[in-house]
């Protein structure tokens, strides 16, 4: 039978958040951001990519041309993405250039999911994927033959729905060389 200190033990939660911090980090940032957050008892504190410099990089549409450094957090006190923020912006960034987000948070995993499909976006060779013929898909060939289909599909939709199909008459040349749809 187990102790009561043990169950205890097992008992103990930990509070997982991602803080993304974008553009160029202030001196010190790293320490200073774990001492801002002791009264929340760290456990672990880690700085676990940077991003390479993106046009606009994910969760900041306001920023252009900069990486994005994120830091994985976990607190042993509860505590809410909301209260860490503050405590992010204490130490002199602006609200638009950092991003705090639990684990279970819908947006991180939603990322996570989109990253991890296929294992293409992590395969910079592209190796697994599928050799694609251009011919098929592109250019006048496949445009000629897809106005083909489509007619097709059209005239046969026409036809099921019990609709006649209308022709103008032939063009008929008058004395003056103007073509008339309709004769005179």
């Amino acid at each position: 039978m187990k102790t009561f200190k043990e169950y205890l033990a097992e008992g103990k939660k930990s509070y997982n958040f991602k803080i993304k911090v974008a553009g160029d980090l202030p001196g010190d940032f790293q320490s200073n951001l774990k001492t801002s957050l002791e009264r929340c008892k760290v456990m672990k504190m880690e700085k676990i990519s940077t991003t390479p410099i993106q046009a606009v990089p994910m969760d900041f549409p306001t920023m252009k041309n900069c990486e994005v450094h994120v830091f994985e957090v976990a607190c042993e006190y509860p505590i809410t993405s909301p209260e860490i923020a503050v405590d992010v912006k204490a130490l002199g960034l602006g609200e638009g250039s950092f991003r705090v987000r639990g684990s279970d948070e819908s947006s991180e995993t939603a990322e996570t999911e989109i990253l991890n499909t296929d294992g293409l976006l992590t395969d910079s060779q592209y190796k697994e994927g599928t050799n694609v013929k251009h011919k098929d898909f592109f250019g006048d060939d496949f445009n000629k033959s897809f106005l083909k289909d489509l007619s097709k599909v059209a005239k046969q939709q026409k036809k099921d729905n019990g609709q006649t199909e209308y022709k103008l008459p032939k063009a008929k040349i008058d004395k003056t060389g103007v073509k008339s749809a309709l004769g005179s």
